[in-house]
């Protein structure tokens, strides 16, 4: 696959934060889970994440367990700027550095 190609599919996650939400994490998941598993049967096999809170870490969280089963899964993980994480809870600074890790 040339690199055009490989660029043409890249999956980029962007989304809201959780207190912004409507719905509930589990179902906001499930969703990210089925739009994913599409997205690989596509063909898609790069992911970006923006790594915030919420969507974003929940995504990249998803992508990573699926790459137990399939390593061509890529993650890559678009950091905002350094210490983006400094105000968030401990909840929330843990699940950032194990996805960094």
């Amino acid at each position: 696959m040339s690199e055009q190609e490989q660029r043409s599919h890249q999956c980029c996650f962007t989304g809201h934060r959780p207190e912004k939400l409507k719905r509930t994490e589990d179902e906001i998941k499930k969703g990210l889970e089925e739009a994913i598993l599409k997205a690989v049967s596509d063909g898609y096999t790069m992911f970006i994440t923006g790594m915030a809170r919420g969507v974003d870490i929940w995504a990249g969280q998803i992508v990573l367990l699926l790459r137990k089963d399939n390593l061509n899964l890529r993650l890559i993980a678009a950091l905002p700027y350094p210490g983006c994480d400094s105000r968030w809870s401990a909840e929330w600074k843990k699940q950032y550095t194990v996805m960094l890790k």
